[in-house]
């Protein structure tokens, strides 16, 4: 499944990259090319903006989810129970600027670019073959990890409220 977020739910699109979904955002992206773009490429689109799912509503070839929620965690459940995004999906596949996925690189290839201590203390590395930028495993990472938990708490919070 592919996604594409409206200017919004740009903070949604960045998780959903970190969680290995190809998500397609652009900031600036007016509703008709939101429209056009989700049902050319066959992504669903997401969106807060209640007169742009009724439009998408009335077209044959588009999907839309409506967020609901402005927090992120609570977006990132409803993104499971009506998407069915999977949360325990391999993470930190896809670029995060530009939705590219990444490869796996020679810490040879990346030392022009990497801070000398990363190169010292970091065994491997990813670039974006679009945009070139590189990734690594650093604390940032056990944070992004952290927040994951958080939303697979949030999401069985949200199922055991519902058997209540």
């Amino acid at each position: 499944m592919t996604f594409l977020a409206d200017c919004m739910l740009g903070k949604l699109a960045r998780w959903l990259r970190i969680l290995g979904y190809d998500t397609v955002y652009d900031n600036f992206a007016a509703d008709d090319d939101l429209l056009r773009v989700a049902g050319q490429e066959g992504r669903v689109l997401l969106t807060r903006d209640r007169p742009l799912v009724e439009r998408a509503a009335a077209m044959d070839d588009v999907t839309c989810i409506h967020i609901d929620a402005l927090d992120i965690d609570d977006q990132v459940a409803q993104m499971v129970a009506d998407a069915s995004i999977d949360l325990d999906r391999p993470t930190f596949t896809r670029c995060l600027e530009c939705n590219v996925g990444i490869d796996s690189v020679s810490r040879d290839e990346v030392e022009a670019v990497v801070p000398p201590y990363v190169l010292q203390t970091r065994d491997t590395f990813y670039r974006c073959p679009s945009c070139e930028r590189v990734y690594w495993s650093g604390s940032h990472t056990s944070r992004m990890n952290a927040r994951i938990d958080a939303f697979r708490e949030a999401v069985s919070r949200g199922k055991a409220a519902q058997n209540v």
